[in-house]
């Protein structure tokens, strides 16, 4: 089933062009959330385009920064993300751009691998007309965490690509959970996370995707 989405998937996310947001998820609590970190607001921009950044904004390896479990999440029971907007306006008036599609990933060896959990093809943020950079208030997208997932600490994956907007652009945040269960897989046999709009050897170049509201 996973594998059948993320063949759909791909063509959805690569189509033309990259696009521009501003845009972060408030749960799980990112990587250099304001609260936790100097970082202060580096967790709203975008991955730089030449990839550098990758994966994770380098927040993952910096050592200033609070790994500390942001949330505990059960194997084979469902959890969420929730995207909150950039600026003072707060939830609702997030630069969406038109939308876009989401992916859910998990990294079980701190960020050289990822795989998808969920990938949301359009709708995501939802409620954003073609054209627009309002979202609806509810930005909450729950997904499951397979059974067999390995216990133990992980690092989750938020990550957009938009519909409108400027280009050579790819959204990432990232948060360190924890998971519980007696499961022992590092999910191999799940689709690799896409990875675009950046110039990394063997990915989609940079300007080359556009997804769907």
């Amino acid at each position: 089933m996973h594998s059948m989405h993320w063949v759909i998937a791909l063509p959805l996310l690569c189509f033309i062009f990259g696009a521009m947001g501003h845009a972060r998820i408030k749960h799980p609590r990112p990587l250099a959330a304001p609260n936790d970190s100097p970082a202060g607001n580096y967790y709203n921009a975008p991955l730089r385009p030449d990839g550098s950044d990758f994966p994770c904004k380098g927040l993952h390896k910096k050592a200033d920064v609070n790994k500390n479990p942001a949330e505990t999440w059960r194997a084979g029971e469902m959890t969420r993300f929730e995207i909150l907007g950039h600026g003072s306006s707060g939830e609702g008036s997030l630069a969406a751009h038109s939308g876009g599609s989401c992916q859910a990933s998990l990294s079980f060896d701190n960020g050289e691998t990822w795989k998808v959990l969920h990938t949301f093809i359009g709708g995501c943020p939802r409620g954003v007309r073609l054209g627009s950079n309002i979202a609806d208030k509810n930005q909450t997208f729950p997904f499951m965490v397979p059974a067999n997932t390995k216990a133990g600490i992980a690092l989750f994956s938020w990550s957009w690509i938009a519909v409108t907007g400027n280009r050579n652009e790819m959204y990432q945040n990232c948060a360190v959970v924890e998971i519980t269960g007696s499961g022992t897989s590092t999910l191999y046999d799940l689709p690799d996370m896409f990875v675009g709009d950046m110039t990394l050897p063997g990915q989609i170049g940079a300007g080359q995707c556009r997804s769907y509201s």
